[in-house]
Parts: C-alpha cells; sequence; structure tokens
C-alpha cells in the first residue's frame, strides 16, 4: 500500500503511512476480511485507494481469463470521499468509474460494467443492479465507507443487497466506520468473513512518528533539568510547550516554582508576544480539557505508569515537526516498561549533561503556600475525646438483661438517645450543654452517625443498610426465620452467642468421624 500512495501528496505523511501499514499487515499477509474503526473520515479516501490498488495488482486476481474477481466494488456514504477517492484513483493510475447521483450512473452504464473499479453511494446500489450489464457479482472486493451510517438502514435492504453481491467466503471485504455500535458489528458480521477489527488513532500512530528523548534523573535535580530543557527549547523557537505532571499537587508546585523563575504559565493567550516562554502544567486530571495537536513539544515532568495516560498524552502533540522529552525518577521509571509493553516501542535513556543539573533555580529553598482542600464532615476523623463511655446494662425487675445491645452501642441508630439529640418536650438539656458522660452536644452530627456504623455488630449493620437502601434492594428487609429465632432475647445471652451452639471442632469431628458417640445418638433417634 505504500507504493501507492507515493505517488500521491500523502507520501510524506507519517500517521497515513503508519494506518496503511496497520491495514496491509491485516488484510494482505494476514488475509483476513477487517472493520476499521478511525476516528474520522480524514484518511479514508487514500486508504481505501491504496488498497484497491494492493488488491487488482495481486497474481491470483490479475491471472483469471474470465475477467471475475478483478473488480472492487465501494459503497460510500460520505460525498467528500467519493470526490477524493476519483482524484486519487486518476493519480495512482487505476481505472475506475465513481459516480454520485442517478444522472452520472445513466451516463456511465458502459463504464460502470467495465471499470475494475466502481465506487457509489449506497443509496444507488439497488437502483443501478436495475441496469443488466451491471453484474454485482463480479466484484471481488467490497468495500463499505461509512459502516455506522450503512448500518441504520432498514435490515431488508441489507439483506438485498447482501444476496446481489458474491458471498462473503468467495469474495473480500472491509469495512470503515466511526462508530463501533451492536448495529455496525452486525453489518460487519454480515458483509465479511469473521472480520478483524483494525483501530487507527492518530496519537498512536505519532509514538513512532514524534522523535522522543528520555533522561535519567534523580527527585532532586529533576525541576533543574526541567529549567534548562524549557530555556533550550525557547533557544530554538519553541516558545509554547507542555508540562505533564500525573499528579495534580506536583503540577501545582512545578506551577508555582516555574513563576518564581520567571516562567509564564497560564492558558494561551492572543495577546502573546513572539519568543516569551509560555508553559502549560497538565495534570492527568486534566488531559480530558487539552485541546488535540495544539503544541509542539511536550516534556513528560512525570512518566505516567498506566500506558493509556501516555497515549492521551501524544494526542495533544502536533504530530508534524513535534518533540516530545521525558524525565524517568526512580518513582515513575517503571512506566517506561508499561509504554514499551503495550505500544511496543523502545526509548533510549541518557543521562543529563553536567549544565543541566547546575542550572540556577530561583525557587530553591523557597517556601511554597500549598492549596489544601478542607476535608469534608464525612472525611473529618472522630477524635478520642468524642467517644462516649458506654453505659452499664440495667437490669429489669425479672433480673434480665434489658436492651443490651443498645446499651453496649450508644452511637447505634437503635440505641438510646445520644448527646446529640434534643431533650424532649418539657425535659431540660444536662447543666453547660454537656451530657451526663461529659459528650460535646454540639458536636458534629455525622461524625456521630460514622462512628455509630464501625461500633455496631455485623447484623445491625446489615439492617441499617437494609433499610437505607430498601428502594434498590431486591432481598427482603427483614431478617429471615433463622436469623430471627437467633437474636431472640430469652434464647440469646449478653455476648451474641448461641447457648447450645456446638464448636467448630465438634461440627468436623462428625462430620469427618461418623462413628463417635454423639454421632451414634443422633442417628438413633432418626
Amino acid at each position: 500500500m505504500e507504493r501507492f500512495l507515493r505517488r500521491t501528496e500523502y507520501a510524506e505523511d507519517r500517521i497515513l503511512v503508519t494506518f496503511a501499514r496497520l491495514i496491509d499487515d491485516q488484510f494482505f499477509k494476514e488475509k483476513n476480511d477487517i472493520l476499521v474503526n478511525d476516528e474520522s473520515a480524514e484518511y479514508r479516501a487514500p486508504l481505501v485507494a491504496a488498497m484497491i490498488g494492493r488488491f487488482l495488482e495481486r497474481p491470483e486476481v490479475t491471472g483469471r481469463d474470465d475477467g471475475s474477481w478483478v473488480r472492487a466494488l465501494v459503497l460510500a456514504e460520505h460525498r467528500e470521499t467519493l470526490g477524493e477517492l476519483k482524484q486519487l484513483l486518476e493519480e495512482m493510475h487505476i481505472g475506475g468509474a465513481v459516480v454520485g447521483s442517478q444522472e452520472e450512473v445513466r451516463q456511465a452504464v458502459e463504464r460502470l460494467s467495465g471499470e475494475p473499479v466502481v465506487a457509489m453511494p449506497a443509496s444507488l446500489f439497488l437502483t443501478t443492479v436495475e441496469n443488466e450489464s451491471f453484474r454485482p457479482r463480479d466484484f471481488g472486493l467490497v468495500i463499505i465507507e461509512g459502516a455506522d451510517v450503512f448500518s441504520e438502514q432498514p435490515s431488508e435492504v441489507q439483506r438485498k443487497i447482501w444476496g446481489l453481491l458474491l458471498p462473503p467466503w468467495e469474495r473480500r471485504a472491509a469495512l470503515f466506520a466511526e462508530h463501533l455500535g451492536i448495529r455496525t458489528k452486525n453489518t460487519a458480521i454480515d458483509f465479511a468473513n469473521s472480520p478483524k477489527t483494525v483501530v487507527l488513532k492518530k496519537a498512536q500512530a505519532s509514538l513512532n512518528a514524534i522523535p522522543t528523548s528520555m533522561y535519567r534523573v534523580s527527585s532532586e535535580n529533576k525541576f533543574r533539568v526541567l529549567l534548562a530543557l524549557i530555556q533550550e527549547e525557547n533557544r530554538k523557537g519553541h516558545s509554547a510547550l507542555v508540562v505533564f505532571c500525573n499528579l495534580r499537587q506536583i503540577a501545582r508546585e512545578v506551577e508555582a516554582r516555574l513563576r518564581l523563575n520567571h516562567i509564564r504559565v497560564e492558558h494561551v493567550s492572543a495577546n502573546r508576544e513572539e519568543g516569551e516562554p509560555l508553559v502549560f502544567v497538565v495534570s492527568n486530571d486534566d488531559l480530558e480539557a487539552l485541546p488535540s495537536e495544539f503544541v509542539s513539544t511536550a516534556i513528560h515532568y512525570d512518566i505516567p505508569l498506566d500506558a493509556d495516560v501516555y497515549l492521551e498524552r501524544v494526542r495533544a502533540v502536533q504530530p508534524q515537526n513535534a518533540t516530545m522529552i521525558g524525565l524517568a525518577c526512580e518513582r515513575y521509571e517503571v512506566g517506561l516498561s508499561a509504554i514499551t509493553s503495550r505500544f511496543g516501542i523502545s526509548f533510549e535513556v541518557q543521562e543529563p549533561s553536567a549544565e543541566m543539573l547546575e542550572y540556577r533555580d530561583a525557587s530553591e529553598g523557597v517556601p511554597l503556600e500549598r492549596e489544601h482542600e478542607p476535608p469534608s464532615d464525612e472525611q473529618r476523623p472522630v477524635r478520642r475525646r468524642e467517644w462516649q463511655k458506654p453505659e452499664v446494662p440495667h437490669r429489669g425487675s425479672d433480673g434480665h438483661t434489658t436492651d443490651h445491645k443498645e446499651s453496649r452501642h450508644p452511637h447505634s441508630k437503635r440505641g438510646k438517645r445520644g448527646s446529640h439529640e434534643s431533650a424532649p418536650h418539657g425535659e431540660k438539656a444536662p447543666h453547660g450543654g454537656k451530657s451526663s458522660h461529659g459528650g460535646n452536644v454540639q458536636r458534629d452530627h455525622r461524625d456521630e452517625k460514622n462512628s455509630s456504623l464501625y461500633s455496631m455488630s455485623t447484623e445491625e449493620r446489615l439492617a441499617y443498610f437494609r433499610n437505607k437502601y430498601r428502594t434498590i434492594l431486591k432481598t427482603p428487609i427483614e431478617p429471615t426465620q433463622q436469623h430471627a429465632e437467633v437474636s431472640q432475647p430469652d434464647e440469646t445471652p449478653r455476648d451474641g452467642r448461641e447457648v447450645n451452639n456446638d464448636s467448630k471442632v465438634k461440627r468436623i469431628i462428625d462430620t469427618f468421624l461418623p462413628g463417635n458417640k454423639d454421632s451414634e445418638q443422633e442417628n438413633g433417634k432418626h
């Protein structure tokens, strides 16, 4: 496919050449039908033209005497692609009939029957078939451009088109789609023979196209090397660049230290003077807000540990005349291995020069005011003094302990009224605004609620959340009969264990040694 691209103006486009290699490997070398998932229709016309040229020159195609299977059919859903494809076929010296309307179909009846390549909108195919000279079963290659749009047609129309063509196992097929939905995948299965998905992303293709330099540097000298690299790129005329950090806190620190070194750190400004250094510091959390291909120089202050994050960073770099630099410290150097194994690219890591390590840093030793977000009430830990001493359990007139669970868990939702609750009408609050246990009445209610959850038993906690999320739970809110019988107060002592509950050791002995005395007695009863 690259040989045909050299005949056009796309020969120097490294992104397109990378895409052509991916398609060539799967379609021609592996001999698989393909479903191409691209980001837009920008590169479809040159890829389709190069694929057709590569297909028509194969010996098994050109060697047939009857002329069958030597033709290629393109059903396009974008008219811009048709217009560009017509021009590219002429530049590649490939004969083709490209029509876009019924009037053009009537004028090109003979060419539609004899040219090796026929391209038209999918909506004109059924109309063209009415002409007896047009034989749709002569096409050995079918390409559907815009398969996601084509899949929205009624199933009856798709089946009719499918029936007019050769069966998928007797021809080759390639489909291009921007969105891979259920309908698109079903269409690919119908029109292709076990298609393989080929993903074309410009950022991934830029990995090999953009030269990248990696420096192994310690965390102490990392910022000095960054300042030296910014100064060097500014001398080359790359005044605007982006610095990537893994964490938002590190990004804020780098931004503050760059300002102390008199380097502008802000968003793109139309009034920026030429040659004035302008740096964008971006953390991984803000990558989605970064425009695509808006800078030519990028510095990875932190190497990402996730290879997909690295790919997202490359998206913001212009593929033409771009430069990427990475600073691999001892903390994030392992990210290079993840990127290498994920994308199959290798980096030549070099040591920084002595000038870089000794570069003057005006922010060194200057205390930085870091912005800390105040923790929410739910995240604030409960202090020791806010815990209350549990009440001594009270005994009723019958000698039994009453509300033993509620007494042991004063913070429980089912427990007695804590110090955070207001006194009933007619009663006065304890003197000084404090409870009888010395707790502060004004402490945060959410802390009481969170601490009570940790003081609950497992059964109480499950019952609490069942009641809280009763609208979405499918399990019954009330406990089963078995649990209800176990939790009855007259059968359960204070420690919550069953009175006649056999130990685990005894149950194991009964299971594996059925000949013991207790088991024989139980068997006799039955």
